[in-house]
């Protein structure tokens, strides 16, 4: 039996005028920043990252339920309408940039929340190139809708799937192998 998964959507808090004036709050955030989460019943928090930006209007992440895990297992179980006492914390180590070189997008599982966040800010011009991975289609092809829509409307310059559990499992790795002079076209053309 595979873990729960849920992809979980928050309304930024209300900033008052003050709040806002002060620089207090929410300050702006892109996708691949942190989302730390402090459960119920625990002193440690938890870093979850962002699947979404401060240009989106709402704070997404994507969380897999842990066995034993005390904060996943809050955040899967979480209903709508309900809240989570969290912050943000910026992480510039991982960034899709501003640039136009290529992005080649590498995910598996629930990584590909800021990975849907980067192709989600989307710029012109900017080619991207996604391989994600999942151990079952049916119930972990995490964004299918969004991602058919982004690879039509060409948000996405390559949409690369690979399932590793059934009859002809075949794993992220493989298709990177199998698209290597493409990858290797694209990483001489300064792809990130």
């Amino acid at each position: 039996m595979q873990a729960p998964i849920a992809i979980l959507r928050f309304a930024p808090p209300r900033l008052t005028l003050w709040q806002r004036l002060t620089g207090q709050g929410f300050a702006r955030w892109q996708a691949g920043d942190l989302l730390g989460v402090l459960p119920d019943g625990s002193a440690f928090l938890r870093l979850y990252s962002l699947a979404s930006g401060s240009r989106d209007g709402f704070v997404e992440t994507v969380v897999r339920k842990q066995p034993g895990g005390l904060c996943s297992g809050q955040l899967v179980e979480l209903q709508p309408g309900g809240t989570v006492r969290a912050f943000l914390r910026r992480n510039p180590g991982f960034s899709a940039g501003r640039g136009r070189e290529p992005l080649i997008l590498i995910g598996a599982g629930t990584g590909i929340g800021r990975l849907a966040g980067f192709i989600r800010a989307y710029r012109r011009h900017r080619p991207m190139h996604l391989f994600f991975g999942m151990r079952h289609e049916g119930s972990e092809f995490l964004y299918r809708e969004e991602l058919t829509e982004w690879n039509g409307a060409g948000c996405l310059s390559r949409l690369v799937t690979t399932t590793s559990r059934g009859e002809r499992p075949h794993h992220v790795q493989d298709a990177l192998r199998n698209e290597a002079a493409e990858v290797a076209r694209l990483t001489c053309a300064g792809a990130r």
